[in-house]
């Protein structure tokens, strides 16, 4: 028999000492919420109760027959699996508080304490062998229940986040289902006297762990991309571009009608990327230009004859990130043009499809740098340590995030640069 005890503790042993890891990980971990930690203790107090109970149920059955111990550990162990799957769909939709969820473990538990008087749910025999009751799979059926509740919530959570990181709690779900068909119909398959939920459960807490991580790093991404938005809209509204818009309106006072168009240009441009900014999914090609053209109209206007534009446009059916063009154009005239001896340069804009791709290149004719430092992260300074009207490595990132797209830069110091996108043609993927 100590050889039997021996075998036990070497299956439970390494599952507590996961959940005492889970748990020491958690506690210490400063990035999951207060409730979302709470949840997940709770999940490991429950697997850590059910251990013991395991090994608690494993003596009493096989050293030491005691039925009354027997029966209460059986209906502890039926009890808290539903209750676990409860703790599980909180935690994938922890908005809700489950009433009905909860209701069903409560009736579950309910129905399996009557075995301490009778044999309506299960009973354990003379001889030491579990039987079943008319009612002896309720916990199979709540659990069942549970478990469609819970894939259900993971589609919901793909659809809402497009991300794959849904799909943990849905092999979740297989592997429970599976463990439990083969603990039922398969008993070869038994890992001794632990059965394959058990361990089942204590994986699947782990990988519940780290879809919250995944949740953690997905909202991150999130508020790393507004905050670039915001870096980007506060970057437009400089006083020195508001004030010189205000100066060629101002210039136009004495002919009524250039002074409402540069102004209508103006609320244009200020209403766009207002509109830009509160986008949070990428944007019309179309619509992106229609700030561009707002800003490079108030530009020609203060530049005049310095400043020439050139459109090439043959594609635009397609999407990207909002103020990729316009991030592109500003650095272009402010830190291409600009530098030339005058001021004065030409600006070209292309929108093309090359090798299954949507392209666009915006090119200079103005001073140029050494491209190899073009995306490097300057905090907001360029080259020379003046602060950049746009960062490039924010345009870049949130290319390669939000589309998988392409920021690069061709550039020669004293003879221009080139920056073009390259942003990969889904309806062409999704045909294939």
């Amino acid at each position: 028999m100590n050889e039997l005890v021996r075998t036990e503790l070497n299956i439970l042993i390494p599952l507590g000492v996961c959940m005492a890891g889970l748990l020491l990980t958690v506690l210490v971990d400063p990035y999951i919420r207060r409730r979302e930690r709470r949840i997940m203790l709770i999940i490991i107090l429950m697997i850590t109760v059910l251990l013991i109970n395991q090994y608690v149920s494993f003596y009493v059955e096989k050293i030491e027959p005691q039925y009354v111990i027997q029966t209460i550990t059986d209906i502890i162990a039926y009890s808290i699996r539903p209750a676990i799957l409860v703790v599980f769909c909180t935690l994938v939709d922890i908005r809700r508080r489950y009433f009905l969820g909860w209701i069903l473990v409560l009736g579950n538990m309910a129905i399996h304490m009557t075995s301490l008087f009778s044999h309506i749910c299960f009973w354990i025999s003379e001889d030491n062998h579990f039987i079943r009751g008319p009612l002896g799979y309720t916990s199979h059926v709540v659990s069942f229940l549970l478990l469609l509740r819970f894939v259900w919530l993971s589609f919901l959570e793909y659809g809402n986040t497009r991300k794959l990181e849904s799909f943990v709690q849905i092999f979740n779900a297989f592997l429970i289902v599976l463990a439990t068909g083969l603990d039922s119909f398969g008993g070869e398959w038994r890992f001794f006297q632990v059965s394959l939920l058990l361990p089942t459960i204590v994986i699947c807490s782990v990988f519940q762990y780290i879809w919250l991580h995944l949740q953690y790093v997905r909202e991150h991404e999130k508020d790393m991309m507004a905050g670039q938005r915001m870096k980007i809209m506060m970057s437009q509204m400089q006083p020195h571009f508001i004030y010189n818009s205000l100066t060629v309106i101002k210039a136009y006072l004495d002919e009524p009608q250039k002074a409402e168009e540069a102004l209508d240009n103006f609320a244009g441009f200020l209403r766009g990327s207002i509109d830009l900014l509160a986008s949070m999914e990428c944007i019309e090609v179309k619509k992106e230009f229609e700030t561009v053209n707002h800003f490079l109209y108030l530009e020609k206007e203060r530049f005049g004859d310095k400043l020439s534009i050139e459109y090439d446009i043959t594609d635009t059916n397609y999407k990207l990130p909002a103020f990729t063009i316009q991030a592109l154009v500003e650095n272009a005239i402010s830190h291409g043009i600009r530098g030339n001896k005058g001021g004065k340069g030409t600006l070209v804009i292309k929108c093309y499809r090359k090798d299954g791709t949507h392209r666009i290149e915006v090119q200079d004719d103005g001073v140029g740098f050494h491209a190899d430092t073009a995306m490097r992260d300057y905090d907001d300074t360029d080259l020379t340590g003046k602060h950049m009207h746009i960062g490039l490595k924010n345009v870049r990132d949130r290319l390669e995030y939000m589309c998988g797209g392409e920021l690069c830069i061709l550039s020669r110091p004293g003879k221009g640069t080139i920056a073009y996108v390259k942003i990969p043609d889904v309806s062409k993927e999704r045909r294939k």
